[in-house]
């Protein structure tokens, strides 16, 4: 009976250490597929979000909509954007798009008073009846001011064919408002 009784705590035993060992294993796969892939960052999504949401707008011409994905403070700084926003309306021509996965970036700082600003920066393609390269920069998180929170630039650029380069333009970092078709 004792031998039966220790037979059984070490089978249970066993079975607990290989349903542990199982955990630990998935815990490692999950951190190895997080550390081939990236983190998921949820920004991506919204950020593709603010894209399709212009390019949605162009194609309906409604540029009020297209501003309104714009951070307030960008709006202020930016005289000319509601001509640029004319201009993107009379450049941007495709009915239907998909993205290519998008180049982006991340960056976080803190200011003097100890809030932080989180920015954006996203390269990718735009494929449809039209292929274009595109650019943009937002800010995400802005906690000392709020009015920051938007998209700052646009950069867009129509090409012939779906080329694999990304689309940067020298100053791109201090530039405010929508820039089509620049070549530099």
């Amino acid at each position: 009976m004792k031998k039966r009784r220790i037979v059984s705590l070490l089978l249970a035993a066993a079975i607990l250490a290989a349903a542990l060992t199982g955990c630990a294993n998935l815990k490692v796969g999950l951190m190895l597929l997080q550390h081939a892939t990236g983190p998921y960052d949820p920004m991506d999504r919204v950020m593709e979000d603010r894209l399709n949401a212009i390019l949605e707008a162009a194609v309906a011409q409604d540029a009020a909509a297209i501003k309104a994905q714009f951070a307030p403070n960008a709006i202020a700084a930016q005289p000319e954007l509601d001509d640029q926003i004319e201009a993107l309306l009379a450049y941007y021509n495709n009915e239907t798009w998909e993205f290519e996965i998008p180049a982006t970036g991340i960056s976080e700082s803190r200011n003097e008073t100890g809030g932080t600003t989180r920015s954006y920066e996203m390269h990718s393609r735009i494929d449809g009846e039209k292929y274009y390269l595109v650019s943009m920069h937002a800010v995400v998180n802005d906690t000392t001011e709020p009015d920051n929170i938007g998209i700052w630039s646009l950069f867009l650029f129509h090409v012939d064919v779906p080329v694999r380069e990304r689309y940067y333009i020298k100053g791109e970092n201090d530039m405010v408002g929508i820039y089509v078709d620049l070549s530099d």
